[in-house]
C-alpha cells in the first residue's frame, strides 16, 4: 500500500527508476500538536492556540469572520402600485413592442406550419433528397424559425 502524505513520492518507484522529488512541509504547530500527543496518548485534544490561529494569514486575511445574513431578496417584487411619470412612460412605450413581438411569433408560428405541411405532405421517399419545390418551401420554414427566435428577443 502507497502512504499518502506530503513525504511519500507521487509516482511509485516500480513505475520508473528515476529519482523521485520529495517535498517536505515543515508545520510547527502540527509538529507540536504531535509530539504533545505522543506524550499525552489518553487526551488527543488539540492545542488551543493552533485551532484559533488563522489558517489564511500567509495569504493577507485579516482573519476568519461570517458575513451578516442578507435581508434583499432578489426574487420579491415590493412595488405595490406603478406610481411616477417614468413607470408611465415605460408601460407606453414597452407594451406596443411586446404586443408586436407576441404579434409576430403567432404570425411566423403559423405560415411556419403551413409551409412544413405542405413541404412534408405526401413525401414518402426519406433515404433520398428532397425535390426542389419542397427543398424551396422548406426555406420558408427556416425564415419564420428565425423571425420567432427574433421575436423572442
Amino acid at each position: 500500500m502507497a502512504n499518502h502524505d506530503l513525504e511519500s513520492p507521487l509516482i511509485s518507484s516500480q513505475l520508473s527508476d528515476s529519482p523521485h522529488l520529495i517535498l517536505s512541509v515543515p508545520d510547527s504547530d502540527f509538529s507540536i500538536q504531535q509530539s504533545n500527543n505522543n506524550h499525552h496518548n489518553h487526551n488527543p485534544s488539540p492545542n488551543p492556540d493552533t485551532s484559533s490561529r488563522d489558517p489564511f494569514e500567509f495569504l493577507g486575511s485579516d482573519g476568519l469572520s461570517v458575513p451578516a445574513p442578507s435581508t434583499l431578496d432578489p426574487f420579491k417584487n415590493d412595488t405595490p402600485y406603478i406610481e411616477g411619470l417614468y413607470e408611465l412612460i415605460k408601460i407606453v412605450i414597452c407594451l406596443p413592442i411586446a404586443i408586436a413581438r407576441l404579434v409576430l411569433f403567432g404570425v411566423c408560428l403559423a405560415i411556419g406550419y403551413v409551409a412544413t405541411k405542405i413541404a412534408l405532405k405526401g413525401w414518402k421517399d426519406m433515404h433520398n433528397p428532397m425535390p426542389k419545390w419542397r427543398s424551396r418551401l422548406m426555406w420558408v420554414t427556416r425564415g419564420c424559425a428565425r423571425c420567432i427566435l427574433f421575436s423572442f428577443g
